[in-house]
């Protein structure tokens, strides 16, 4: 049996649907200082660490995000 490796970071599709949220919703907050985006070219990828750890600072807050 293969061990499947879960990999450090997350696309922006990945994140919406983790998150329960649309794919533009998640663009959006890509924007937001201090979201753990991380840039490679022209991909966006977000820590998959630094997303749990965000949400984890943020329970309790309303976040406003323009679309």
């Amino acid at each position: 049996m293969t061990e499947r490796v879960q990999r450090l970071t997350l696309s922006v599709s990945e994140m919406a649907a983790e998150l329960g949220v649309s794919t533009k919703t998640a663009y959006s907050l890509t924007h937001i200082q201090g979201f753990p985006v991380i840039r490679i070219g022209n991909r966006v990828r977000v820590s998959r660490e630094g997303l749990a750890a965000w949400v984890k600072a943020n329970e309790g807050n309303r976040l406003e995000v323009f679309q």
